[in-house]
């Protein structure tokens, strides 16, 4: 079975998310505008800026050049922006339960930073393997897929360890970020899984993208051009 991001039916679903996930977002800036919580509104009103981000890169920058291709590749792959329309859903919500006003995170559930973490572990990792892999395909660096992935890997930790770090540095602002070292472990623990999960969406479903394919040609995305890969680089991955 292989899940292909862009055309037919995976296309329709995966923008059926995204509206999903901006319908969302937005009931969770309303509802967080109504708790009066400064916070709240400014994680909901960035989260949703978030979702619309890659449809205005597409339609400023349709073409990318071949030097900045692959920083900007997962802009214009629907897969990826289809996890993080629901990794930021999720995040929206448990920090704010629209109009119920209930904040998982801090409040009511202790483990809502678990689904969180582990949501934006897959993300963050599908985002990092993609710009890895679309710069040893770019650039003519032949990296193997061990190494690929290895890279891509050590980026997601390095950036959940700062992460932490950054977290504990916001408590004196904020003392409901404090978490104890079990829980910052866990957190990273939940972080490797979502990369394991990534892995295997890449690896064995090539979802959303293929560790060995080119780029699709295709995708639903607003002012992105069918031939959105640089013509150059087309060139270079079929002359070898």
């Amino acid at each position: 079975m292989v899940l292909m991001s862009g055309g037919g039916l995976v296309k329709t679903w995966e923008r059926g998310i995204l509206l999903g996930a901006r319908v969302v977002v937005f009931l969770g800036l309303v509802s967080a505008v109504m708790s009066g919580k400064a916070d709240q509104v400014a994680a909901a009103l960035s989260g949703l800026v978030s979702l619309f981000v890659p449809d205005l890169v597409r339609a400023v920058y349709p073409n990318p050049g071949r030097k900045f291709w692959p920083w900007v590749s997962p802009f214009y792959n629907d897969g990826v922006y289809t996890l993080f329309a629901v990794f930021m859903a999720a995040h929206i919500t448990f920090l704010n339960v629209p109009f119920l006003h209930l904040d998982l995170y801090n409040r009511i559930w202790g483990y809502a930073d678990v689904p969180s973490h582990l949501l934006g572990g897959l993300v963050t990792w599908v985002t990092f393997n993609e710009v890895v892999l679309e710069s040893s395909r770019t650039y003519g660096l032949n990296w193997s897929t061990g190494k690929i992935v290895g890279i891509s890997f050590l980026a997601l930790i390095l950036v959940g360890v700062l992460w932490e770090f950054f977290e504990v540095a916001m408590q004196p602002a904020m003392p409901w970020l404090y978490e104890s070292l079990k829980n910052k472990v866990q957190d990273l623990a939940m972080e490797t899984l979502g990369f394991v999960i990534g892995l295997i969406l890449v690896g064995r479903f090539e979802y959303p993208y293929s560790l060995a394919k080119p780029f699709p040609g295709k995708s639903g995305g607003r002012g992105w051009s069918p031939t959105h890969r640089p013509q150059e680089v087309e060139e270079q991955l079929r002359t070898g």
